[in-house]
Order: C-alpha cells, then sequence, then structure tokens
C-alpha cells in the first residue's frame, strides 16, 4: 500500500471531536486542492509517502494502545482493498474514514463513520458528483470565504443531505488563519441549523505537522 503516515492524537474535527485517535494516513489524491493543508501526501517534490507491507501497518496500529482509527489522507479511497483488509484484521476497532466523496464506495461494510469532505469551487477543483452518500455519512464542508456559503447550499439540496448532519469548519492551515473565520462560519451554522466543526489539532499545535 502507499503509507504517508501513522500517528496516535486527537481528533480534531467533524463527529468525534476530541476522542483520542490512532491516524492511518493513506498517501496520495485525486483532487489538488489549493489550500490542502497535507499537500506533503500528493504534491510532487513535497510527497513523502511510502510504499509499505500490510503486516507492517498492521505492527504500526497495534503499537497504540488506541481502538479507533481514523483513516484519512490524500483520498483513502483510491485504496479502498486496503481498507478491507484493515477491518479483517481489526474486528472490535472503531473506524472512521475522511474521504471527499468524489469515489464511488466498495468497503461500506468495513467502516462505521464516512466523514464526507466534498470540496467547493475555492479549493481550485472542478465540481464533481457526490458519490459518498448514506447512513453511515456525516458531511463536512470547509468554508474558506462566504462566497463557499451558496455552493455548499446547493450541494445539500441537489443531494438532499440531512441538515442535523452537516458540519461546517473553517479553512485554515494556521491558529490565526482558523480563528479569524470563526465568527462567519459559525453565524452560518446559527441561520442554517448546521453543526459547527472545529479544528481542534491546529488550535492547540497551529501549524504542527503531528503530535
Amino acid at each position: 500500500m502507499i503509507l504517508n503516515e501513522v500517528f496516535y492524537s486527537i481528533q480534531g474535527e467533524g463527529l468525534n471531536v476530541g476522542k483520542p485517535a490512532v491516524f492511518v494516513r493513506f498517501g496520495n489524491c485525486n483532487l489538488k486542492c489549493t489550500w490542502c493543508d497535507t499537500k506533503y501526501t500528493w504534491q510532487p517534490g513535497v510527497a513523502d509517502n511510502k510504499s509499505v507491507e500490510l503486516a507492517d501497518l498492521f505492527k504500526k496500529i497495534r503499537g497504540f494502545e488506541c481502538k479507533h482509527l481514523v483513516i484519512t489522507g490524500g483520498e483513502p479511497m483510491l485504496q479502498q482493498n486496503v481498507i478491507l483488509k484493515i477491518r479483517e484484521e481489526f474486528t472490535d476497532y472503531y473506524i472512521e474514514v475522511e474521504t471527499n466523496g468524489s469515489l464511488e464506495v466498495r468497503c461500506e461494510e468495513a467502516v462505521d463513520l464516512l466523514t464526507v469532505s466534498y470540496k467547493t469551487s475555492s479549493s481550485g477543483n472542478a465540481p464533481y458528483e457526490l458519490k459518498t452518500i448514506g447512513p453511515k455519512c456525516v458531511y463536512k464542508f470547509v468554508v474558506d470565504s462566504i462566497e463557499d456559503l451558496d455552493e455548499i447550499e446547493e450541494v445539500i439540496a441537489r443531494y438532499n443531505l440531512p441538515i442535523d448532519r452537516i458540519f461546517l469548519m473553517p479553512q485554515g492551515a494556521t491558529r490565526e488563519e482558523v480563528i479569524s473565520r470563526h465568527e462567519m462560519v459559525i453565524d452560518a451554522c446559527k441561520k442554517r441549523g448546521y453543526r459547527f466543526s472545529p479544528r481542534l489539532h491546529i488550535l492547540i499545535w497551529d501549524k504542527a505537522r503531528k503530535v
């Protein structure tokens, strides 16, 4: 498999914010977001991915006394066979996967939660079809500016996404950037009934890549 890193921290975003988790970061991505804060998983000249055997990955996971896995990237749905193998090996773990929602999901039975982060036009990507929809999904939208909100509304309406499973999250790779957008995003959540997601890891550790 193509792996970027494995580390133990707390979930900084979304439904399980604040929970300790082992992060398994896959390498490579099918999108290229201009404000991506993990360009080291896909951008040439910066990416530091490595090819590893599954046995080595499993050993790394077992090195932490935590049964909550967050599979992220990059884009994990590029390696769905690995997700299936992780579930076979770790049958009693809680597994959540973070995905941009642009790819068909063939591993839904292997995960407990799909956090779907549809990327709006402000990311620099062309609009795409949302292909990850279902009862295991929550939907997390990154808000860079007020202009994103109309597009987010259109996506929610087009796919009839449940309001109580919508999270809005401020864009930013530094503490200062994230805080500068807090009020705008919170106001949008209050007006529309969405849930606010912090970027807790950035608020705590600022630009640090991992802890």
